[in-house]
């Protein structure tokens, strides 16, 4: 199930980044490797993370992965700290379903924002609400995706 709605809002504070190209199958230890960073310095993890893809070249992708953490923390050589993160003005796609039919459901929301002659000013930012390994098909997600309010 897709629901589309304009004039949203995205505001996380306190937020551990990772920006990097690295392989699909990678991805899974550079959070493994944040939330050992996190629990080092003595912060928790608040909520789930989010996800900006930037560029997909082969079984590379340039990613931001972002986690919502309780506390201000150091920044690192690999993991910056952000104290917000903020996109006012999105068009959101709420995803319910299977994370296999995501991809389609960006492609929905990318049509979307092209039929209406709007102008993305940022990369989509997924933001996973539930996930359930058990039954995968109950997954919600909203993909962000910040729009100019300017009108040319």
């Amino acid at each position: 199930m897709l629901e589309i709605k304009e004039n949203q809002e995205l505001n996380v504070v306190n937020v551990l980044s990772y920006r990097g190209k690295v392989r699909q199958a990678e991805l899974e230890n550079v959070g493994k490797e944040m939330e050992s960073y996190i629990q080092n310095v003595g912060a928790k993890r608040v909520g789930n993370p989010t996800t900006a893809t930037y560029a997909v070249e082969g079984d590379t992708i340039d990613i931001e992965l972002l986690m919502p953490i309780d506390k201000s923390i150091d920044s690192t050589d690999k993991f910056v700290y952000k104290k917000q993160i903020k996109i006012v003005n999105a068009v959101v796609a709420c995803y319910k379903g299977h994370p296999m039919g995501l991809q389609e459901a960006c492609n929905q929301l990318n049509q979307y924002i092209m039929e209406r002659k709007l102008q993305p000013i940022t990369v989509g930012y997924n933001v996973t609400k539930k996930t359930d390994m058990l039954s995968p098909e109950d997954t919600e997600i909203d993909v962000y995706v910040g729009i100019s309010p300017n009108i040319l």
